[in-house]
């Protein structure tokens, strides 16, 4: 008998080198990992993540657009006017403005400052609320709808903004005729939708929030926008002038 031991079979010298190798590479990974946390880190260490890739406008939709824009513009300021009341007196109801607007040529002036708006609004909102549960799975008709109304309630508003403004604001502001806070904050605050609206316009055309992540938080910040002004408009416009120190007068 030897008195030297047998050496190994290859199969085994194999395993136990590659077995060498792979705790070796354990190690030097544990070191070198061990040595990057307690180094400090630099810019190049850091990759943040990509940005969505703009949305360029539409040349097709945005011309539509500017071209409805403009008619509605035109129609708003050279048309007669919506507001003037055929009762001939300057206020027929201890109401505000706002009140007396929609309850004047009914029902033109409900469906044309109250209906329109708010339907677009409202279809806005509930559209996005689909979108932002759904993401990728949302039908195609829900988001041409969103769209649509986003594309239209941006002219729409400026329409109403501009007619408000030409036959409403500038005389009563010139004559002194406002009926008290309640009746500014109302008309004030209902004329303040045109900039959220607008604004969902502007990013429907992909003109601000490029991308459709920051497109699609703007959108909704801006539905919100528009919900709370107009509701503070609601609220003020059905107050009773009176109560915050107005007081009725009535001229033939």
């Amino acid at each position: 008998m030897s008195p030297f031991p047998a050496a190994a079979a290859p199969d085994e010298l194999h395993r136990n080198f590659i077995e060498t190798g792979r705790a070796d590479h354990m190690r030097h990974a544990t070191l070198e990992g061990t040595r990057r946390s307690t180094e400090p880190r630099t810019l190049d260490d850091y990759h943040p993540p990509p940005t969505a890739s703009p949305t360029l406008p539409n040349p097709g939709v945005a011309a539509a657009v500017l071209a409805l824009t403009a008619v509605v513009t035109l129609t708003a300021l050279l048309g007669p006017s919506l507001v003037a009341n055929d009762m001939g007196m300057t206020m027929s109801m201890n109401m505000t403005h706002y009140m007396e607007l929609l309850a004047v040529h009914q029902p033109r002036n409900l469906i044309i400052f109250m209906a329109i708006p708010v339907v677009l609004a409202e279809t806005l909102a509930i559209t996005e609320l689909a979108i932002l549960y759904m993401r990728d799975a949302t039908p195609a008709w829900v988001r041409t709808t969103s769209r649509v109304a986003g594309l239209l309630a941006g002219p729409v508003m400026v329409s109403i903004f501009l007619h408000l403004l030409v036959n409403a604001v500038i005389p009563l502001t010139l004559t002194g005729s406002w009926r008290g806070p309640a009746d500014v904050i109302a008309v004030l605050f209902y004329l303040s939708g045109v900039i959220p609206l607008a604004g969902i316009t502007l990013v429907e055309l992909g003109v601000i929030g490029t991308g459709e992540g920051r497109a699609l938080k703007l959108h909704a910040i801006l539905i919100a926008i528009f919900l709370v002004v107009a509701h503070v408009a609601m609220i003020f416009g059905m107050l009773d002038p009176a109560i915050l120190g107005y007081q009725m007068t009535h001229q033939h």
